[in-house]
């Protein structure tokens, strides 16, 4: 058995794919080997929280090829051992980009022993990971004393924002409604909470280490809106996300 090389997804081992207008097609394929003598060793992960699909095409004993379809859940990989793929298949739902990971070693058997060894250990399996933990990197404040709507964080073009912290302080009686929304802030509102302050006070939010995200994903904004002019500041602490995360 010779070492050929070690395989990186799409020659980068991690990339953004895009979502095409047609979801029974492919979004990427990337081509392993066209040697049924070739046999992979490697793992596939879904880098997101978007479900994605993919698709093995593996060689047979006579030459044809079969086809394995799976799906990877948020965070979750596929491994394969000694199995002579073909290639893979990504599909992704329309319009949406999420980050995917492949890396592995070919090799090449060289005799039938040596294939008929090598195939008493083919596998498959899958595993589930907990989402990745961010760094705490970015600090936003925001200081309002009208009622009105602000824009409490914009992330940079292709990011999305990771909320670990929220605090909330009042000189006076307030209300003030935390939310999500798209790029414009004209649509896509998803409520985080409403917070009533009586008179002057602090409120603070902790997430957990995965952090709250934008369910606009990519350039969606955080928003709040107050209802009266009492001094209001409003500090963020978290992440800005890269597709690829």
């Amino acid at each position: 058995m010779q070492f050929l090389s070690l395989y990186n997804f799409r020659g980068g081992g991690t990339d953004q794919v895009t979502g095409v207008s047609n979801e029974g097609l492919p979004s990427v394929e990337d081509f392993i080997s066209q040697d049924q003598h070739i046999l992979f060793n490697g793992q596939f992960s879904n880098l997101s929280r978007v479900l994605v699909h993919v698709a093995f095409e593996a060689f047979r004993a006579d030459g044809t090829t079969s086809l394995h379809k799976h799906d990877l859940r948020a965070c979750e990989s596929i491994d394969l051992r000694n199995i002579p793929v073909r290639k893979i298949g990504v599909y992704v739902p329309t319009g949406v980009t999420v980050g995917f990971h492949g890396m592995g070693v070919l090799t090449r058997v060289e005799s039938a022993d040596e294939l008929a060894v090598a195939l008493t250990k083919t596998a498959i399996w899958e595993s589930l990971r907990q989402p990745p933990a961010f760094d705490t990197d970015t600090y936003k404040n925001s200081t309002i004393t009208t009622a009105t709507t602000t824009t409490l964080w914009t992330p940079a073009t292709s990011r999305s924002i990771g909320l670990y912290k929220v605090t909330m302080s009042c000189a006076d009686a307030q209300t003030i409604q935390l939310k999500w929304t798209d790029s414009t802030g004209s649509s896509g509102d998803a409520i985080i909470g409403s917070y009533r302050f009586g008179n002057e006070g602090t409120f603070v939010m902790d997430f957990d280490v995965a952090m709250l995200r934008n369910p606009n994903g990519q350039n969606g904004l955080l928003r709040a809106v107050t209802t009266t002019t009492a001094s209001t500041e409003i500090n963020c602490i978290g992440h800005e996300i890269a597709e690829s995360q």
